[in-house]
C-alpha cells in the first residue's frame, strides 16, 4: 500500500481543489482574472490533477485491492486527470465551463471513489 500520508495529502488536494472549484463556479466568472482569486483556478485544477494521478497509481499498483476494483477505479482517476487538463488548455477558464466540468457524472463517480477509498480501503477500523 502506498504511505497513508502521501495518500491522505492526494485526497486533501482533491477535496480542497474540487471546493475551490464549486465556489467558483458559483462566482459567474466570464473572464479568469476577474476579481481576486480569479487566477487561482489554474493552481487548484493542478493541484486536483496531482491526487487524482496519486490516487490512481495507487489503484493501479496495491495488490491489496481486487484488481478489477483498482483498474476501474484508475480508469476514472485517469480520465478525470484527462478532463481537467483539456478544461487547463483553454485560453479562459469561467464560472461556466467549472461549473459544466464539476457538473459531469465522470466527475461524481470519481469523487464518490475518492471518498470510498478513504473510508474503506485506507482507513482501517
Amino acid at each position: 500500500m502506498a504511505d497513508r500520508a502521501a495518500l491522505g495529502v492526494a485526497i486533501e488536494q482533491v477535496e480542497e481543489a474540487y471546493e475551490y472549484m464549486l465556489a467558483y463556479a458559483a462566482q459567474g466568472r466570464s473572464q479568469e482574472g476577474a476579481g481576486p482569486g480569479g487566477a487561482n483556478i489554474r493552481d487548484y485544477l493542478g493541484h486536483f490533477i496531482s491526487g487524482a494521478e496519486t490516487l490512481a497509481t495507487w489503484y493501479e499498483t496495491d495488490d491489496r485491492l481486487p484488481a478489477n476494483l483498482g483498474s476501474e477505479m484508475a480508469k476514472t482517476a485517469r480520465l478525470i486527470v484527462d478532463v481537467l487538463q483539456t478544461l487547463l488548455a483553454s485560453q479562459n477558464i469561467s464560472s461556466e465551463k467549472v461549473d459544466n466540468t464539476n457538473a459531469l457524472i465522470l466527475m461524481r463517480e470519481f469523487l464518490t471513489e475518492v471518498f470510498f477509498a478513504d473510508k474503506v480501503l485506507i482507513t482501517k477500523d
